[in-house]
């Protein structure tokens, strides 16, 4: 089910991974570790993932919009059910990178109190 979704999300599923890959590691770093000097490259990172996600998604709209646009891809008859598809896998790149900045948000977290108790 990963695999297979992972696939319908397209080509832009690698830099999601990647980038969401490194701000787990980088919060799981801040959580174990808490130094205020890494939470501009927490936060710089995490946003460049929001962005390759908002970026991902809207390359998979755009290549549905395409196909459909395409009387000879996507016959009349079959558009909605086409377009549903389309729609539904482009939701993919949201998944992914979403499941994975949920995870490093929990960790900033985490590190965040750490780092507050650390101060008193």
């Amino acid at each position: 089910m990963i695999i297979e979704s992972f696939k319908e999300g397209g080509w832009g599923m690698w830099p999601i991974l990647i980038l969401c890959l490194v701000t787990v590691g980088a919060a799981i770093r801040f959580a174990y570790k808490p130094e205020r000097r890494h939470i501009g490259f927490l936060g710089a990172i995490g946003f460049a993932s929001v962005i390759c996600i908002l970026h991902t998604t809207w390359t998979c709209f755009g290549s549905v919009f395409h196909a459909i646009s395409d009387e000879a891809r996507v016959p009349d008859a079959q558009m909605t059910r086409t377009l549903y598809v389309g729609l539904m896998e482009s939701t993919r790149p949201g998944s992914l990178g979403g499941a994975l900045l949920t995870l490093a948000a929990m960790l900033f977290a985490v590190g965040m109190l750490r780092m507050g108790r650390a101060e008193e």
